[in-house]
């Protein structure tokens, strides 16, 4: 184990054990967490001979410590819970005895923390290996298919870009016996470019996450920069339509599919949100004959994906399963917290969005309605997961008449809601791979699936 000989979280746990000793009619239980991160950057500008070429390069370790307490107090009792993060360079009980404060000042109903499971969740491969085992080598990997791809490109001005290559180790550890450890990396690249000649108005900036090299693909994800770069001044505005067609990529489906999934979540019905229970279906309204049906599987197992992991939030074993079928809602996700109090048993479902193939190519589709609009970037698509609505400015796009292209678009604004889309859809026979690595703020996202979706209900688009 990376962290077993760590002497501050030695410390910390100690400590935490003292103060909730000490306070032992107030303090119900902790969780620390221990995050190591290695990153190696690089900063580039466009170069004439060199493609792009650096000038920042930058190895960065860093070790972050967090502890999250709960308090049970009062009548009728009430459960707080609050999070810290630790400074090393200070008082490690004073640290804990703020957090205890902090967590006294909310008042949730009580939940009993998990328990140790009798069986441990089996290990997850949740890495790429080159990048595991020498991350300075991946790293000059990633930059030399970089360059390599920017010294043969002459149609645009390549004008800045940032590569990093991260491996993240975390752990955990309960007052009630949890404990567990897991280790992720990504890559990260960005590119700003623009159309030749100069001067003009209009940059590119684009970014691409991916958990290892070969799914990065980083010189076909230029190409296509460069591609929607060319395109960017030939656009027209689509027409505006309350009835359009429109094909979108595997992003936007597992966009979708992402809010689509909150819904089966027991917390938005303990919260009283919109929510989805086993047995009701995925769409409103009456069913096209020919549409394709949704099935959604989440799987945690997938080796080197993004929402891949051997635990939940809450340490239990992260389970797969079926989680829709045939546009059919199979099981609600209850985690542990949400379970007691709603009287239902934990679920812990959770893992990457598992979509099964069409029987149709993308050529195949298109050619298959009078006119689609296939829209290759949104320059924001915001999605509402209560109302299941969503909306967009057109970044690019390509209109198509019976399978063949007709123009480029850009502009207007194209809206939908997902149970109207999924009345009449079909997906691809393509499959794409997409992975999203989370924050703070995001979790990760990981997708498996069709590459495209043709929606032919519940999408209006305002143009000109």
């Amino acid at each position: 184990m990376q962290f077993s000989n760590d002497s501050l979280l030695l410390s910390l746990k100690e400590s935490l054990i003292n103060v909730r000793a000490k306070k032992s009619d107030i303090f119900y239980g902790w969780k620390i967490s221990v995050s190591d991160s290695h990153s190696l950057q690089s900063l580039m500008l466009g170069d004439p001979y060199q493609g792009l070429a650096s000038y920042q390069d930058r190895e960065v370790h860093d070790r972050e410590y967090a502890i999250e307490i709960f308090t049970r107090s009062g009548g009728p009792m009430m459960m707080g819970n609050s999070t810290y993060n630790i400074d090393p360079l200070a008082p490690l009980e004073a640290q804990i005895y703020k957090t205890l404060e902090n967590a006294l000042q909310v008042s949730n109903r009580p939940w009993d923390l998990p328990q140790p499971e009798k069986i441990l969740p089996r290990p997850v491969v949740t890495s790429d290996p080159q990048i595991k085992t020498d991350i300075k080598a991946a790293h000059a990997t990633l930059l030399e298919q970089v360059r390599a791809k920017a010294k043969k490109i002459d149609v645009v001005k390549l004008n800045s870009a940032e590569l990093y290559t991260n491996i993240h180790n975390t752990y955990f550890e309960t007052s009630t016996g949890q404990s567990g450890e897991q280790d992720r990396t990504d890559v990260y690249f960005e590119l700003a470019l623009e159309k030749l000649p100069l001067p003009n108005t209009q940059e590119v900036l684009k970014m691409k996450t991916a958990i290892s090299i070969d799914e990065a693909d980083l010189p076909a994800f230029i190409d296509e920069i460069v591609e929607e770069t060319l395109s960017i001044d030939q656009a027209n505005l689509p027409k505006t339509q309350s009835h359009a067609v429109i094909l979108v990529d595997g992003k936007t489906i597992s966009d979708f599919l992402k809010n689509l999934l909150t819904q089966i979540s027991a917390s938005h019905e303990y919260n009283k949100l919109p929510f989805l229970l086993p047995g009701h279906k995925t769409y409103n309204g009456e069913k096209t004959a020919d549409s394709d049906k949704l099935s959604v599987t989440l799987d945690p197992t997938l080796p080197v994906m993004a929402a891949s992991s051997a635990f939940t939030s809450e340490g239990l074993a992260a389970k797969k399963g079926m989680v829709i079928e045939n546009d059919t809602v199979m099981h609600q996700v209850v985690s542990n917290r949400i379970g007691q109090y709603l009287g239902k048993e934990s679920n812990p479902m959770m893992g990457n969005i598992v979509v099964p193939l069409g029987d149709y190519s993308k050529e195949e589709l298109l050619k298959s309605t009078p006119e689609c609009l296939e829209i290759l970037s949104f320059s924001s698509l915001l999605i509402n997961p209560t109302t299941l609505t969503w909306s967009s400015e057109i970044k690019l796009g390509k209109l198509y008449k019976k399978g063949v292209f007709k123009s480029v678009i850009k502009g207007g604004v194209v809206s939908g809601d997902i149970k109207e889309n999924l009345r009449n859809f079909k997906f691809s026979n393509k499959e794409k791979k997409i992975n999203e690595v989370g924050n703070n703020f995001i979790p990760a996202k990981g997708y498996v699936g069709p590459d495209a979706m043709l929606i032919k209900n519940g999408v209006k688009i305002a143009g000109e």
